[in-house]
């Protein structure tokens, strides 16, 4: 085989190293310049290997002025790509696991039935009160179980609040109050607890920094009042102490965990199915100037000219690809 020959051969098996090279990557990136970049290069390795008369070291220069530069700018960025699509992929897969896991804790929730068995044990407590008070005795009275639901769920159920929200309805200086040393209870409040004979339901637990509080409402109205375990306390409240405030029903908080993780895994399914196809604005430029440059009528004649072509090649080495 002549030496010729054999430089033909050797330039033309790289040459098809390099095409399979950008086709990896133009199937990674799925970019349209990059896209017709490979098939552009695909046309110009097609005219050298099937015309043997042209120079074929011009097909060795192209590579060397323009194709391996492309191709190692974009292997970087492929790397890097790549390892950006697993950390986000492992989060996916790590926020999945901790969902299931919530999702079959939530199942078990048996706290529905708890607050309509607390909201029955607190008319019967609040019975309780209302005639030690009523009466001006100093019977003592059993916390133990009115508190019992607040201390096992509060750090999960219980809606967490600002400090203004806390002071807005927990302070009642004005209010007229029976008392004794086990127990406050707003004297408008003991009245409508008569009238209403102490048919009351929880409605939801608050919470602030570790302080538990309850808010009811009457079973036959829509009045509600407060209950403050800090202070063993019941006060009635108004509809401007409640503006703003969230009194819906308690939902745990795993709930709303489960919520947040699928919101974020939403996020992150979104950052992966564009994380490989998304280029920064220098690459999509560099790679305009290259794609109209190799694509010009005459481009083979100008191989020599490198003014243009080192131009191309020190952009690409100038980007920063994070």
């Amino acid at each position: 085989m002549s030496g010729e020959s054999e430089t033909f051969k050797n330039i033309i098996a790289d040459s098809n190293k390099k095409l399979s090279t950008l086709k990896i990557l133009a199937n990674f990136f799925n970019h349209p310049d990059l896209i017709a970049i490979h098939i552009r290069t695909k046309i110009i390795h097609n005219l050298f290997e099937g015309n043997k008369e042209l120079d074929i070291n011009k097909l060795d220069l192209f590579h060397i002025q323009f194709t391996s530069s492309l191709i190692e700018l974009f292997q970087k960025l492929k790397r890097m790509k790549e390892q950006k699509y697993l950390l986000i992929s492992d989060e996916i897969h790590i926020n999945e696991g901790y969902i299931k896991r919530l999702k079959e804790e939530v199942t078990v929730n048996t706290f529905p039935d708890e607050v309509r068995k607390h909201s029955g044990l607190m008319c019967a407590k609040l019975e309780e009160a209302y005639n030690i008070l009523a009466m001006g005795g100093t019977a003592k009275f059993i916390w133990t179980e009115v508190m019992a639901l607040s201390q096992q769920r509060c750090a999960e159920f219980y809606r967490e609040i600002t400090e203004q929200q806390y002071q807005k309805i927990t302070m009642h200086m004005d209010a007229a109050v029976y008392q004794n040393s086990f127990v406050t209870l707003e004297k408008k409040l003991a009245g409508k607890l008569n009238i209403q004979k102490f048919k009351v339901k929880l409605v939801c637990g608050l919470e602030y920094k570790n302080h538990p509080l309850e808010i009811y409402e009457f079973v036959n109205s829509n009045d509600k009042f407060i209950f403050i375990p800090d202070k063993k306390s019941f006060y009635l409240l108004d509809d401007t102490q409640l503006r703003g405030l969230d009194i819906s029903k308690n939902q745990s908080n795993r709930k709303d965990l489960i919520d947040q993780l699928v919101n974020k895994n939403a996020v992150l399914q979104e950052q992966l199915n564009t994380v490989k196809t998304s280029l920064k604005e220098d690459v999509e430029k560099v790679m305009e100037s290259y794609l109209a440059k190799i694509s010009g009528v005459d481009f083979l004649d100008d191989l020599q000219n490198v003014d243009e072509q080192t131009n191309i090649l020190k952009a690409m080495l100038n980007i920063n690809i994070k």
